[in-house]
């Protein structure tokens, strides 16, 4: 039988969720992939990746998931962007042949400031990343310079009915639903197109199955 995590155990995981680091960063780095699997795999489908597109991921992790996005479409240039040190190092490790054959850029940044010319992604995407953005709405606005006319970001996170009964889930958290969504992208410019609804069985963070219920919302820049 599993041990139950202590109070203590659970609040470092809540930490390391935002921002792994140290050793126990690496082993959460593994869990993330390993859980957040059929998210990715569905949020990757739901960019409808075109031959030739760009495309950003923020905060992707280990980034496992690489190789097989880029078998989704031909000549796809991929960026991605982390702002935990131990992640970046990470997947730059696990991915080290395919970003030296130039077909993945990974960098470091700050949560807000996207390093990269305005009007330069076809599609955007990141998983179970917006329980911390700090700047939501900053952060929404950045995307859309970043973003070509006609270009999607898509948003995939589980829904806060789901989340708010997780021991590890607490004050770092900020936990959303389709309305929060709706009234976050009010306020930016661009446009909710699509919402895709998903359930899955899974093995929580804290090693217990659970039933995951999750969103992916597409937006567009008009």
């Amino acid at each position: 039988m599993k041990k139950e995590m202590t109070e203590t155990e659970l609040r470092e995981m809540e930490i390391q969720l935002g921002r792994p680091s140290g050793e126990l960063g690496i082993e959460i780095g593994e869990i993330m992939n390993e859980t957040n699997t059929g998210m990715t795999r569905n949020s990757i489908e739901f960019l409808d990746l075109q031959d030739g597109n760009s495309v950003l991921e923020l905060g992707h992790g280990n980034c496992r998931h690489l190789e097989k996005l880029l078998e989704t479409a031909n000549n796809l240039c991929y960026c991605g962007l982390e702002i935990s040190d131990l992640m970046h190092e990470e997947a730059q490790r696990i991915n080290q042949e395919i970003i030296a054959n130039q077909k993945a850029d990974l960098r470091l940044y700050d949560g807000l400031e996207i390093p990269y010319s305005d009007n330069y992604f076809d599609r955007i995407m990141t998983v179970n990343t917006i329980y911390f953005w700090k700047e939501p709405i900053k952060l929404l606005h950045e995307i859309g310079r970043k973003l070509k006319p006609n270009g999607h970001l898509v948003i995939t996170f589980a829904q806060k009915n789901f989340m708010k009964n997780l021991p590890f889930v607490g004050q770092h958290f900020t936990l959303y639903d389709k309305g929060d969504i709706d009234k976050l992208v009010k306020k930016s410019k661009l446009e909710l197109t699509e919402y895709l609804d998903k359930t899955e069985v899974v093995k929580s963070k804290a090693g217990e199955s659970v039933e995951r219920f999750y969103s992916m919302a597409k937006l567009t820049k008009k």
